[in-house]
């Protein structure tokens, strides 16, 4: 339509843009691979650790004897299982009856009795009733609490387990740490109850990586060891240990549930020493 007479068209005005810092998010071209390529190596990186590692670890050649279900450290001659309420209940008898007959009997079994400053294994009594008739070595465990009083959770310890001769010494499972520094203090204290009721020094069972960080000091070095370490040739931690889980993937027949299974490092000598007289 034509222009109206009279009437003028208006100039578009053109305004500046006003020159201002570029988002974060524009990046140059170079940088922006950059960072990619870095996001990706590090989710790359934690997925191996996290997910892949186990798995590439159970395709290696087996080294040792693959019993149940596992691959079995070679060099060791003493083998062990530990069991709480989560394994269901446990047929002692056939794990005695079917263990001896594949070539690599168990010899001891740790279950757990307590746990905190009130919590009590519900198969704790059956376990170690059965566990001592069919033969083995038996173990128990506390499972500790960094949040609760050391000297109320070794009372209930002492409360409720009843070692006999031939049994291992009394077993604390340290997991959680709380405040480094208090965690430590405390477990002595723990740890000095029970070796004052027993009149033995008590059994630590932390992973490699939990030792390593909160009880690397002289005073834990003065206790034996049972260390947990998963889908390695050996234990990460240049402490001496007794007593290495190694798995817990492992089937036994005469138990409905994976169990973890151990190693006992040693001579029968080193494996009396850690037994009630």
């Amino acid at each position: 339509m034509a222009a109206t007479k009279g009437t003028k068209k208006k100039k578009r005005v053109s305004v500046p843009k006003k020159k201002g810092r570029k988002p974060f998010y524009m990046l140059p071209d170079w940088l922006h691979w950059l960072v990619t390529g870095a996001l990706i190596v590090v989710i790359s990186i934690g997925a191996y650790f996290l997910f892949l590692r186990p798995y590439f670890y159970r395709l290696r050649p087996c080294q040792g004897s693959r019993e149940y279900g596992v691959c079995l450290p070679s060099g060791y001659l003493c083998y062990g299982i530990d069991v709480s309420h989560h394994q269901g209940r446990i047929d002692w008898e056939r794990v005695a009856r079917s263990s001896a007959e594949n070539g690599y009997p168990i010899r001891f079994a740790i279950m757990k009795a307590t746990e905190s400053n009130t919590f009590t294994d519900p198969d704790y009594i059956d376990n170690i009733a059965r566990a001592r008739k069919a033969g083995f070595v038996c173990g128990v465990y506390h499972f500790y609490d960094p949040s609760t009083s050391p000297e109320k959770q070794a009372q209930h310890y002492i409360n409720t387990v009843s070692l006999q001769a031939g049994d291992f010494v009394p077993v604390v499972d340290v997991e959680r740490s709380g405040r480094s520094s208090d965690l430590r203090k405390d477990l002595l204290i723990y740890l000095k109850a029970l070796e004052k009721h027993y009149g033995v020094k008590p059994i630590i069972y932390a992973s490699a990586k939990f030792r390593r960080r909160h009880l690397n000091t002289s005073e834990f070095d003065a206790y034996p060891f049972w260390v947990a370490h998963y889908y390695v040739a050996r234990p990460g931690t240049d402490k001496r240990w007794q007593i290495w889980q190694f798995t817990d993937h492992a089937t036994v027949e005469g138990i409905r549930e994976y169990t973890d299974f151990n190693v006992f490092r040693g001579k029968e000598a080193d494996f009396n020493s850690l037994r009630i007289k």
